[in-house]
């Protein structure tokens, strides 16, 4: 009867012993290294201004992650509070006022205030009258500035200060620990961050790792959060969460300031002869969306108005009239789709009778580009394009109605004389690995978006060396 007690009593301790770890392991709880893979490799710490999609990319899910906004914006085009908490214009949208948040700090210590956000961002905008006084941020413009809260919340109006050596100064979740250039960017936990302390201690960011190499380490268990090629039907390894956001990519061809296409009868001839039908299904694998617009769906409702129908025929015709150079099309290297869709745009060119190289030596005529769109704003992002392409900015006036009509007739403006061919809206996707728990999508792409944050996520097997509030 003894040894029978001492067997029952053995596994009524084994079975809580499991039942203890199953929760430790269910139950949010702090600590642990996250450990994230990014393609680029930035020499330095912020928002590039023209710069490739990748790059875009990472800044912003770094930067995010250090510094904050004053408003943010969500998928629905919402202003969220941030560091402001309440703000207000006068009628002309001239005047803002914002109310700051009270009692939050720098990494460095420092309080910040609203004369310390004034400064930066005066700095970023000379043209605005940025003030401050007591807990209030004044910022004024002689025009209207009815896209204000939403370029405020774009990545590049991060409240930071920037250290001797470059290296950014926040509010967020998380603090600049050790930065390598091109290679790695530590990041540790704020325990002293207004919107509370992230769970992971420390995130760990290793760049200039290509797709397949961070899918290979996802697979080995070497990587907890990477970057991943999107398609239509995302296929998990193991146990992995992947995650798609909204089209927030525009794929399009654009022109070169001296390109030997200067007349608009050709550009229109080249976007004609592009099949994009098998571009999408084959080379993209279903993702994304065909486009002729610069604003994905999503954002207007109003993109099927623009024509992505190949039509030879009339490209063959328009050719007829015009002067035929030989024309010479760039990619990015660094992006594995790249080379195969800009060779089959070629051939389709070649099948109406424009001569195109491929080509990544010499001087460009056309270039195959992602184009980050990093607004839900649809006029914000508009402007946002214009300004990646250094096209006549702003091409959406703040002055101007931010009705569908208006933002039609700004798309319709932007395209005049084919400075830009727009080929696909795409979205941009990340896998976590089986220990990254309560990993949700982020529809905007940044891994920071409400709801969706790197600061939000725990790990399973990570020792709950801190009871969470």
């Amino acid at each position: 009867m003894r040894r029978i007690a001492y067997r029952f009593l053995a596994v009524i301790s084994l079975l809580a012993t499991a039942t203890v770890t199953t929760m430790a392991e269910t139950r949010a709880h702090y600590g642990g290294t996250l450990r994230v893979l990014m393609q680029s490799a930035p020499d330095s710490l912020d928002i590039p201004a023209t710069a490739p999609t990748t790059s875009y990319w990472s800044a912003a899910r770094t930067l995010t992650l250090v510094g904050d906004t004053l408003v943010n914006v969500d998928a629905q085009d919402r202003p969220q509070p941030a560091l402001a908490v309440a703000w207000q214009s006068d009628p002309s949208a001239g005047h803002w006022q914002f109310t700051i948040r009270r009692g939050v700090k720098f990494h460095d210590g420092s309080a910040a205030t609203a004369a310390a956000m004034a400064q930066i961002l005066g700095a970023i905008h000379p043209n605005w009258n940025v003030r401050a006084s007591e807990d209030t941020l004044f910022i004024e413009s002689d025009s209207p500035l009815r896209l204000l809260l939403a370029e405020l919340a774009l990545p590049r109006n991060l409240v930071l200060k920037y250290d001797g050596h470059g290296v950014p100064i926040g509010t967020g979740p998380f603090l600049v620990a050790d930065w390598q250039p091109a290679k790695l960017l530590k990041l540790a936990a704020n325990e002293a961050s207004w919107a509370g302390r992230p769970f992971v201690d420390v995130v760990e960011i290793e760049f200039g790792k290509s797709l397949r190499d961070q899918a290979i380490a996802l697979t080995l268990g070497k990587a907890d959060v990477i970057e991943a090629a999107a398609q239509a039907t995302i296929e998990p390894q193991r146990h992995d969460t992947t995650s798609s956001s909204l089209p927030v990519e525009l794929l399009a061809l654009v022109f070169s300031a001296t390109s030997k296409a200067q007349d608009a009868r050709l550009r229109e001839a080249l976007a004609l002869a592009i099949d994009r039908k098998p571009i999408q299904s084959v080379l993209l694998k279903g993702a994304g969306e065909a486009a002729a617009s610069i604003l994905p769906n999503w954002m207007t409702g109003y993109s099927a108005v623009f024509p992505v129908q190949a039509n030879p025929q009339r490209a063959r015709a328009l050719l007829a009239e015009t002067r035929q150079p030989a024309l010479s099309l760039s990619y990015d290297p660094r992006d594995p789709q790249a080379q195969l869709i800009a060779e089959r745009i070629a051939l389709n060119a070649r099948e109406v009778g424009i001569t195109l190289q491929v080509s990544l030596s010499g001087s460009e005529d056309i270039r195959l580009a992602r184009i980050a769109l990093p607004s839900p704003d649809p006029a914000t992002a508009l402007n946002e394009v214009a300004r990646q392409l250094k096209l006549v900015q702003p091409i959406f006036p703040a002055t101007r109605s931010d009705s569908l009509d208006g933002l039609y007739k700004a798309e319709r403006e932007m395209l005049d004389g084919y400075p830009v061919i727009p080929l696909f809206h795409l979205p941009v996707a990340s896998a976590a690995s089986e220990r990254v728990r309560n990993w949700k999508a982020d529809r905007l792409g940044t891994w920071n978006e409400a709801g969706a944050s790197l600061a939000d996520v725990w790990l399973s097997d990570s020792r709950p060396d801190v009871a969470p509030q």
